[in-house]
């Protein structure tokens, strides 16, 4: 069941050619894509998260002296709240409930951030988080180049437990949350399945808080665990692309579970993308079947959409659904950064459930000949 909105739903989108945020609208009806709003940045915009109101947007960037930045979304304008100091370029941040703390993590370190209750600002430090020996950070290399090797992303559970996957040294850290406080106290290292070079990237937790799936880029697979109280049990790993298609070739990216509805409050599906690894391969989106349990169900078959590009940097994922009664489908975004072809930098995507035909290509922006606007997308969110 598909309910067109009588106003747009708006995306935010960063862009990693680009020092601007983008403000964009998408009509369901007509399926129309339109800029809104440049919104001046500070250095590319890798990654967004946003509160529970959606009226708060947290940015990472490449912005040297490293930052991490608050911006608000009120009557279809996005403005500057304030930026706080990090010690290295972030790649991931996110504000879990009760919506009090921002985390974030790239390369060597992560942080604790409180959030100003009455602005929803960023403020000050409460806690950083090392990736590597204390002693190696002083000379750890603290830009960008990191994000290709160390900490990528941070995910905290409904039970507590908070997750690092940390690419270069092919391993999981998982730390308990002070519910209170919002501190961080280290648990253990879970190490790949594959011991060596798997290069976990990027994990998403089931609300159910007991799975954890997590996306490997260089061998693409979506690895399924079990969150114990004191660690992760590897339970079953996925192809991020089709047979005979080989992981060489590819680089695996992010996943994002479907959204819970009245009729199907557990998450039926699970997105997962991957980048080519040349301009001359296209990536993939793959769709993969859940019990109410959070398991991956056999005997079926993924469903698998070729992206439009190899993707470049980009491919990354967020997800709305089409109606709030009922069907399963929704709207997708799919960012993309490919730097050959100038198309669209982000796209909106449809898929309306098992067995419907699969992910459909809907509009994307910018159009062809005004690729200048837009150099290659990022990370997009939905804002409505």
């Amino acid at each position: 069941m598909e309910l067109f909105c009588d106003s747009p739903l708006h995306i935010l989108s960063g862009s990693f050619r680009s020092p601007s945020l983008f403000l964009l609208a998408f009509e369901p009806g007509p399926r129309t894509l339109e800029l809104v709003q440049t919104v001046p940045g500070f250095g590319p915009h890798q990654y967004l998260a946003t509160s529970a109101r959606k009226d708060r947007i947290y940015t990472t960037s490449w912005a040297l002296p490293p930052v991490l930045s608050s911006w608000s979304f009120d009557k279809a304008r996005v403005g500057h709240v304030n930026n706080v100091p990090i010690t290295a370029t972030s790649s991931y941040i996110t504000v879990p409930a009760p919506f009090t703390h921002a985390y974030s993590a790239g390369g060597p370190a992560g942080e604790v951030h409180a959030i100003d209750p009455a602005s929803g600002a960023l403020s000050h430090a409460l806690q950083q988080l090392l990736f590597v020996p204390p002693d190696d950070l002083p000379a750890a290399d603290k830009t960008r180049a990191a994000l290709r090797y160390g900490a990528h992303a941070l995910e905290v559970s409904p039970t507590g437990h908070v997750f690092v996957p940390v690419l270069g040294t092919d391993s999981i850290e998982m730390y308990t949350r002070n519910a209170s406080t919002g501190l961080l106290a280290h648990l253990t290292s879970v190490p790949s399945p594959r011991a060596t070079h798997d290069g976990p990237r990027h994990v998403k937790i089931h609300p159910n808080g007991r799975v954890l799936y997590s996306v490997t880029e260089h061998t693409n697979l979506i690895d399924a665990y079990a969150i114990t109280a004191t660690g992760l049990t590897h339970l079953s790993s996925r192809s991020l692309v089709p047979p005979p298609l080989s992981a060489p070739s590819f680089r695996g990216d992010t996943l994002i579970l479907s959204p819970s509805t009245p009729e199907h409050p557990a998450p039926r599906a699970l997105f997962a993308s991957t980048r080519g690894a040349s301009p001359a391969t296209p990536g993939w989106l793959s769709t993969f079947l859940l019990d109410a349990d959070g398991m991956f169900v056999d005997p079926h078959l993924p469903e698998y959409w070729q992206t439009p590009t190899s993707g470049g940097k980009a491919n990354a994922l967020d997800v709305i659904s089409k109606s709030q009664g009922e069907g399963e489908g929704v709207w997708i975004l799919l960012t993309d950064d490919d730097e050959i072809t100038e198309g669209p930098g982000v796209w909106v995507l449809e898929w309306d459930g098992w067995g419907t035909g699969g992910v459909r290509a809907v509009v994307g922006w910018p159009p062809p000949g005004q690729a200048e606007t837009m150099q290659g997308g990022s990370h997009a969110v939905w804002l409505d």
